[in-house]
Formats: structure tokens, sequence, C-alpha cells
């Protein structure tokens, strides 16, 4: 089986935070990881 990963930054962000491995092909079990980076997230707090 081929594998094949790409990530974008897109166009909201400057830095990629995607994240994927491959293990490799000789390897006995295959592992396919893949994390989907959401950007830093600001929390705002609500002072009343």
């Amino acid at each position: 089986m081929r594998s094949f990963a790409k990530t974008d930054v897109g166009k909201a962000r400057e830095m990629n935070q995607d994240y994927y491995y491959i293990s490799e092909p000789q390897s006995n079990i295959q592992v396919y990881i893949l994390a989907d980076g959401m950007g830093r997230i600001q929390w705002r707090r609500s002072s009343k």
C-alpha cells in the first residue's frame, strides 16, 4: 500500500500546526497518525 500526506497552512494562519506520522513500510505494524492543529485559541473572560 502506498501512503501520502500533505498539510497546508490555509488562509487564516501564519503557521501550520498540523502533524502527521506514517511508519516505515518495512515495519511489522503500520501506524498512521493525524493531528489537526487548531491554532492558538484565545479565551476571553467576561468581567462584570
